[in-house]
């Protein structure tokens, strides 16, 4: 089935390959959370401040792509480039997963982004 997009609408999620296994990831989440450290002068009013960037994280529903498709393991990694432009190497840190009458396999992942 084709699918046209007219306007260019940003659409679709994204495929995940995990360790080599490719997953359909759905509600894909990530977090660029920064830590600021503030500084007052002697009355208590602003003087500076610095603001570093924090550990990229992010969670996601993954499809399993056939029966015989077994869920990924704590540090399987994977490249991803998030809605930010952030590219780099992700790796799973956490995994969940749950089975429902009529529904498609599927687990959840939490992931965290490789610092080297």
């Amino acid at each position: 089935m084709a699918t046209v997009n007219d306007s260019g609408i940003p659409f679709g999620s994204a495929v995940l390959t995990v360790n080599g296994v490719a997953f359909i990831g759905e509600n894909i989440s990530t977090s660029e959370p920064s830590a600021t450290q503030e500084r007052r002068d002697e009355n208590g009013a602003p003087s500076g401040q610095v603001t570093v960037a924090g550990f990229i994280t992010g969670s996601a529903t993954i499809q399993f792509a056939t029966t015989s498709t077994v869920a990924p393991t704590i540090g399987a990694t994977f490249a991803y480039t998030n809605n930010g432009g952030v590219a780099g190497t992700y790796y799973v840190s956490e995994i969940g997963q749950a089975v429902s009458l009529n529904e498609i396999k599927k687990a959840t992942i939490s992931f965290r982004k490789q610092i080297n």
